[in-house]
């Protein structure tokens, strides 16, 4: 019995592979694909917008159908873009898609971890977009840490998604991006999302090639760039260089602005800029004091060295400039007690 068993079990397991490579046959023998993309964000909604251009001006995708995370009743830009151009929208986790509905699944900031029972309804698997260089910053928020930690470049992977588990997949093509010292969270976001789109693009142009080619990511250089919360705005001097505060002003900025405690009161920063001097100052870490020449406020960090603020706002009240905080704050203290603290 046992061997009738296991010979109609190796008989089914033949079928299946064969009418799977079957399927496959055909859908590489065509010219158009199905395709469901998952997204959330600015960066979603960019590289979905292009898609939707093939779709509408090519004969490459015959049907486009969108996923999203959204809980609120408040549709978000990526939903309103799928409703006004006549997209399915399916809502996350609650799937209801048959196996081979869909040849390919493309997923672009959607932040939440596939399981094998969703890729197996993919023929060709799902590809993600990842603004990283891969194995560099796999995890959440992988811009933010290549600007926190002042990389020089950056760029943006595309990668074969595997079940259970981030940003571990194959990688389909790379593209390395010099990051500038000067710039922030929303223009590098943009860049990156531009570049994403056109490298998903020319991958679906190419199919089944690109997803042929796939290469191994390497084991070396592996970094991890985990989620964040709000406690990363608070700018701890005695341990941060002048530098290493701009970075995470730059990393976060549009998300939260610097912060500090000064007086007892919680101060948040604005318009951070350094002055590219040698300055050094043999003051108190903390130190805050106005700057005529700048016209700035600026504050002593772990290298002695300043960085300064055009603006402030001492929460509960409205931002002011840093001429209206000197006044106001600090023009009749000492400069001896005036120390700014992590929160």
């Amino acid at each position: 019995m046992s061997n009738i068993i296991c010979n109609l079990s190796i008989s089914i397991n033949r079928f299946l592979l064969k009418e799977k490579y079957n399927y496959l046959r055909k859908i590489h023998l065509r010219s158009y694909y199905n395709v469901l993309f998952f997204g959330s964000d600015v960066i979603g909604l960019n590289c979905l917008q292009e898609i939707d251009k093939i779709r509408k001006n090519e004969n490459l995708i015959r049907r486009l159908d969108l996923v999203t995370a959204n809980s609120s009743k408040n549709k978000n830009a990526i939903e309103k873009y799928a409703e006004t151009n006549n997209m399915r929208i399916l809502h996350w986790p609650n799937l209801n898609i048959n196996e081979g509905e869909y040849d390919i699944g493309l997923i672009v900031a959607f932040g939440h971890l596939i399981k094998a029972d969703v890729l197996k309804k993919f023929p060709l698997g799902m590809v993600n977009v990842h603004p990283s260089l891969l194995p560099r910053w796999r995890g959440a928020a992988p811009i933010i840490y290549t600007l926190m930690h002042g990389d020089t470049v950056g760029g943006v992977s595309l990668m074969k998604i595997k079940p259970d588990i981030f940003d571990v997949g194959e990688i389909i093509s790379q593209q390395r991006v010099p990051v500038s010292d000067t710039i922030k969270l929303p223009e590098l976001t943009r860049q990156f999302s531009d570049i994403g789109a056109k490298m998903l693009v020319n991958c679906l142009k190419n199919l089944p090639r690109s997803l042929e080619n796939a290469q191994p990511q390497s084991n070396e250089g592996v970094t991890y760039a985990k989620k964040i919360n709000k406690s990363i705005s608070q700018v701890r001097w005695m341990e941060m260089s002048a530098k290493e505060v701009y970075n995470l002003y730059r990393a976060i900025y549009g998300l939260y602005p610097l912060t500090t405690m000064f007086k007892d009161k919680q101060v948040k920063l604005f318009n951070a800029f350094l002055v590219n001097n040698d300055l050094y100052s043999d003051k108190p870490i903390g130190t805050l004091e106005y700057c005529e020449s700048t016209k700035s406020i600026r504050i002593l960090c772990k290298d002695k060295k300043f960085i300064n603020f055009k603006s402030l706002r001492i929460v509960g009240r409205k931002e002011i400039s840093a001429v209206d905080f000197y006044n106001g704050y600090i023009k009749n203290i000492s400069v001896d007690v005036r120390l700014c603290v992590a929160c």
